[in-house]
């Protein structure tokens, strides 16, 4: 018995949901209803007319957007970057600029003719001084062995001049004028032409000795009866030899 009715409980539930179905469909819609349910032209339309527009779409704000960290902006303070900072780089100030190369004296930067020229002229003060100097002694008596002040013989009048002029090194050979003879021919710088204001004058091969002074004369202690006098440069009874050009 139970069966049975269950099974006409089922058959009557299925017919009156199936009545419900049938009627609800049938039913016209009312302003109220929810909308219709699409068709697929209806979808499609539809899908057509939901696409957003640009304006739809909400445009990244400049707070949204997240700007990349890596590259900072030109704005960016010179702390916040990553290009060095000024304090990393030494200030100008705090390095020593290199001096400039000191110019040199205008006598260091002279031609070599103007040192020539200087040398000549350094040369020629020095040689007029010792005849200055022997000049000086015009008239004084002769004396064998002398060197001054009051007396002389012919090497001590010459060794006199030139250790007053500063230059008794430029001369060698001692109080002889033989030695200064022998000393000139070893050091080259004997010679019978050319001679300079300053030159020693030798005689006899080392007999006598003077001092040139320019324009053909030479001055000597000659002998204790003339004393020291100024004669011409052939003017000796004793035949001239050489020139010592000492180059004072």
């Amino acid at each position: 018995m139970a069966p049975k009715t269950h099974g006409l409980r089922a058959t009557l539930l299925a017919t009156i949901v199936a009545f419900a179905g049938v009627a609800a469909f049938s039913a016209p819609v009312a302003a109220t209803d929810p909308a219709p349910i699409a068709t697929p032209a209806a979808l499609v339309t539809a899908t057509a007319t939901a696409a957003p527009s640009p304006s739809a779409s909400p445009s990244p704000s400049p707070s949204d957007s997240a700007a990349p960290s890596a590259s900072p902006s030109p704005s960016a303070s010179p702390s916040d970057s990553a290009a060095p900072s000024p304090s990393s780089t030494p200030a100008p100030s705090s390095t020593p600029a290199p001096s400039p190369p000191a110019s040199p004296a205008p006598t260091a930067t002279a031609s070599p003719a103007a040192a020539a020229a200087a040398a000549a002229a350094a040369r020629a003060a020095i040689a007029a001084r010792i005849v200055r100097i022997a000049r000086a002694q015009r008239g004084k008596r002769y004396a064998l062995g002398a060197a001054g002040p009051s007396a002389f013989d012919c090497s001590g009048l010459v060794l006199y001049a030139y250790r007053h002029a500063g230059v008794a090194r430029r001369l060698g050979g001692g109080h002889s004028a033989l030695g200064m003879y022998v000393w000139g021919r070893r050091h080259h710088l004997a010679s019978r032409r050319n001679p300079g204001i300053g030159d020693v004058v030798i005689y006899g091969k080392g007999s006598h000795a003077g001092i040139y002074i320019g324009h053909g004369l030479v001055i000597s202690a000659l002998n204790p009866r003339l004393g020291i006098r100024i004669t011409a440069l052939h003017g000796l009874t004793t035949p001239f030899t050489v020139f010592i050009h000492t180059h004072v």
